[in-house]
């Protein structure tokens, strides 16, 4: 039905040029042999048109480029494949449970899902490049109709989205820390904000389905068609695609990078001055206290309170930072992509590289979460609760919970606890010890 719709051009220079005498042109009685359009290419005569000089530039590579693919797409790209899709779906899988239910949870949970949906896209682009190359060659209409259509759009749009994501968050985490007295959520409802900015990416890549095309050609004299990709050189040149892909390089990777980085970077100077004053008032205390609970040692300089201050430190500028590697080389691929370079080995190393680099930016989510967050690891652990982790590292993350209730106990708990040491405050010596140090705690908090 959808070969009827479609219409796939027949060009018997490209298909007699790309196969030479095992792909002709169905509806052309006399064939086109290779070597005439390669001794047309040599002497410059502009016979086939320009669209045929795209296709030759890209037939003709280096002969490392090859090895290149078997090592990136083959080995490198299966294995980060492999490690975003696990840790992706244990990120889901934490990120679902019933401590994780704040607005910050909410854009966690949609980025996940859109990182994981674009390794899965990944996957048949690593084929198509280790099997079938940029051009490939298809029996089947459907993966030929992806690979030109479908590809490129699916993928870039679910890394879009986790892009609009990781900003978001960073927004109502910038707000939250910088700007305590502001209303939240800033962006507005959760669920209303992750659906209209799916939506809105969606739109947005719209116009990159349309870059390439379908050629039809028929292999030898037999009546079997084959079907390959190239670009559409006629409308990548136009002035609108030029402009819409500076754009898209400025919406999805410029401005968040900026942003991204920026806004963590003052969410970590606040946070840092917010803690120094804490600090310099718990090192203020009265001498009493001191006292109270030993010397040199206050009570509320809880050193797991530092901890957690290097450990935020940490989390937010290794996300920028990987942010800001693993994503501006493929910035500047797709505004220096171009036929006249592929056949170079030095731009195919760094094609591989950026987009490995991409997968790899949301393929280590879920590892950086668990290296730099506790709350993250316990609850990890508590949900998945293996043979092997359930006699030690679950009743580690269940002490570690108990530690903190003890430290912060609820206010009404508190209040109970004050009201009957009062109450039993007259029986002895020692009940008045420990009643007045039970004081010297509730009127700390």
């Amino acid at each position: 039905m959808i070969t009827r719709l479609y219409h796939t051009e027949e060009d018997p220079a490209y298909c007699s040029f790309i196969g030479g005498s095992n792909i002709s042109i169905s509806s052309s009685s006399s064939s086109i042999s290779s070597s005439d359009v390669l001794a047309t290419s040599a002497n410059a005569t502009p016979v086939f048109g320009s669209d045929l000089r795209d296709d030759f530039y890209r037939d003709v590579e280096d002969p490392r480029t090859e090895s290149l693919r078997e090592y990136c797409y083959g080995l490198l790209l299966p294995i980060i494949c492999a490690m975003g899709i696990i840790g992706n779906v244990l990120n889901l899988i934490v990120l679902t449970r019933r401590n994780m239910r704040g607005i910050a949870y909410i854009y966690m949970r949609a980025y996940s899902t859109a990182a994981l949906l674009a390794i899965v896209f990944a996957i048949p682009f690593g084929i198509r490049m280790l099997v079938h190359k940029d051009r490939g060659q298809w029996e089947e209409f459907g993966p030929a109709f992806y690979t030109a259509h479908l590809e490129l759009y699916l993928g870039n749009g679910c890394l879009g989205v986790g892009v609009m994501m990781l900003l978001v968050l960073t927004i109502e985490r910038y707000v939250s820390v910088c700007h305590p007295g502001f209303s939240r959520p800033v962006m507005g409802p959760p669920g209303v904000v992750v659906f209209f900015t799916c939506l809105a990416t969606v739109i947005v890549y719209l116009p990159s389905i349309f870059r390439g095309e379908l050629i039809k050609c028929m292999l030898g004299s037999s009546d079997v068609y084959v079907y390959l990709r190239r670009d559409n050189t006629i409308y990548q040149q136009t002035l609108f695609y030029r402009v819409y892909k500076i754009m898209l390089e400025v919406i999805f990777k410029l401005i968040p990078t900026v942003l991204i980085g920026g806004l963590n970077m003052r969410i970590m100077m606040v946070y840092r001055r917010t803690c120094e004053r804490r600090r310099q008032m718990v090192l203020s205390r009265p001498q009493a206290h001191h006292h109270q609970n030993g010397p040199g040692y206050v009570k509320d300089d809880d050193p797991r309170k530092f901890a957690e201050e290097r450990r935020l430190f940490l989390l937010l500028g290794s996300t920028s930072i990987l942010f800001l590697v693993c994503v501006s080389p493929m910035a500047i691929l797709h505004m220096t992509i171009a036929s006249e370079v592929y056949p170079s080995f030095p731009f195919q190393v760094f094609r591989a590289s950026a987009n490995l680099l991409e997968l790899i930016n949301y393929s280590l989510t879920f590892y950086i979460y668990c290296l730099f967050s506790e709350d993250f690891r316990n609850t990890l652990v508590r949900t998945i609760k293996w043979p092997w982790l359930k006699g030690k590292l679950c009743h580690q993350a269940d002490q570690h919970e108990t530690i903190r209730t003890a430290r912060n106990p609820p206010k009404g708990y508190q209040m109970a606890r004050f009201d009957k040491r009062q109450k039993t405050k007259d029986k002895s010596h020692h009940n008045h010890i420990t009643t007045t140090s039970g004081l010297g705690r509730s009127s700390s908090i």
